[in-house]
């Protein structure tokens, strides 16, 4: 008899699958108020001031969901496909994570870079465009 260790279900999509569920939810239910705190999504752009580190935790943590449920979904779907540990294996459930972690990484970023400036203000989309009325027709 296989023990977990060795079965298909013991596999880095399934195992950070459901670590990216419990950061996502963890950080979406308990915040961390403080730059200064333990955990949190850190980075140089999010750093910058509290507005912009509450912004990036909230978005790490809705994409963290979403990519934990994906490699759950993926991690159970490779375990029922092979039906030994692989170096196959390996690399079709480990790439996944890895990609993954890069997304989270740059959505957040990218998000950042949308609602902020440089600085760390948050950018007025009414400021930047004029208020000009489209058009109707040419007369």
């Amino acid at each position: 008899m296989k023990t977990f260790l060795h079965s298909t279900y013991c596999n880095a999509s399934l195992l950070a699958g459901l670590a990216f569920l419990f950061m996502g939810y963890f950080i979406r239910r308990y915040p961390p108020k403080s730059i200064r705190t333990w955990y949190g999504y850190r980075s140089f752009y999010s750093t910058q001031n509290q507005e912009t580190w509450h912004a990036a935790n909230a978005y790490a943590a809705h994409i963290s969901r979403r990519i934990g449920l994906l490699l759950f979904v993926f991690g159970i779907a490779c375990a029922i496909f092979f039906t030994a540990q692989t170096e196959l294996f390996f690399y079709v459930t480990i790439s996944p994570v890895v990609i993954g972690a890069l997304y989270m990484v740059g959505y957040t970023e990218w998000k950042l870079g949308q609602d902020f400036d440089e600085d760390g203000k948050l950018r007025n989309s009414k400021s930047q465009k004029p208020n000009s009325k489209p058009q109707a027709g040419h007369q």
